[in-house]
């Protein structure tokens, strides 16, 4: 009986250490594959640096001053995107080979791993909450729309740049202003160039059907009435677009973000308990 039972102990503790072994395989191999393509698109973003950006220091440049325009944490994800990405592909390297190998040295280091990053997401989903896009980006950005100048052609001036950065922005985004349209007013503050026009041409090179408008469409676009609620042109504002968008996959992101916290937290506890099983 005794004998019989010590066998019965032993088939349950190789079970109960095959199935963690294979679980800690399979998702940190998963992990790892997804890993690889994020790492990737860090890179695209450093190399490929988005408008918007472009725009944000462009502002700063001629709002004069470097403290109404805190964006480092924003124009840092990509940073942070590269350094998660690389961690993660490093963290399931120790869970999948530690795990196959059953070695304790790789799954004790990759439970500390795992646990510090655990940590880190905590917090900086903490910090991600605490920020305020309408103090940081949409105040200082309305601040410094209203040095827009429609008529600059100086090569040295930096109010050029400003003036193709905007119209960059208003052209990919397919948007025009900050809130809406109704931000442009005001004709004499942006000097039209030609005078009867009350908005930039960023605004009005495609319509909102995807077409490209030719130059007769354009003149007539950039004349028509400050309407937001237009049906043909895009006269929705660039950061209610960006701010909506966010908004509509907010669910989507924060039931991503809970699923692989709870596979990193499982995965925690898996290795933990086969690194007291493995001799």
């Amino acid at each position: 009986m005794v004998y019989r039972s010590s066998i019965g102990k032993c088939l349950g503790e190789d079970m109960r250490k095959f199935i963690l072994k294979r679980t800690l395989i399979i998702t940190n191999f998963f992990i790892f594959i997804l890993g690889i393509p994020v790492f990737g698109l860090g890179i695209w973003v450093l190399v490929d640096k988005p408008s918007f950006l472009t725009l944000f220091e462009e502002a700063q440049s001629v709002s004069g001053t470097t403290d109404s325009f805190n964006v480092e944490i924003y124009t840092s994800a990509a940073y942070i995107l590269l350094v998660v990405s690389l961690l993660v592909v490093l963290i399931s390297f120790f869970g999948c080979f530690g795990a196959m190998k059953e070695s304790k040295c790789m799954l004790g280091t990759y439970f500390a791993l795992i646990l510090a990053m655990f940590i880190l997401m905590v917090v900086g989903a903490v910090l991600g909450y605490s920020g305020n896009l309408d103090n940081t980006i949409k105040k200082p950005l309305k601040e410094a729309l209203t040095k827009y100048k429609d008529d600059q052609i100086n090569q040295t001036n930096p109010l050029l740049s400003y003036k193709a950065a905007w119209n960059t922005v208003q052209q990919e985004l397919k948007c025009c202003g900050v809130d809406n349209v109704q931000d442009w007013a005001g004709n004499g503050t942006h000097n039209w160039t030609p005078s009867s026009a009350n908005k930039p041409l960023g605004c009005c090179m495609i319509n909102q059907e995807g077409t490209d408008l030719t130059e007769d469409e354009q003149l007539v676009c950039r004349n028509f009435t400050q309407d937001p609620e237009s049906t043909v042109y895009n006269f929705r504002g660039c950061y209610t677009m960006i701010k909506d968008k966010i908004e509509s996959n907010q669910n989507t992101v924060v039931g991503v973000a809970i699923g692989v916290v709870v596979v990193m937290f499982l995965n925690m506890l898996f290795s933990f308990a086969m690194c007291t099983m493995v001799k």
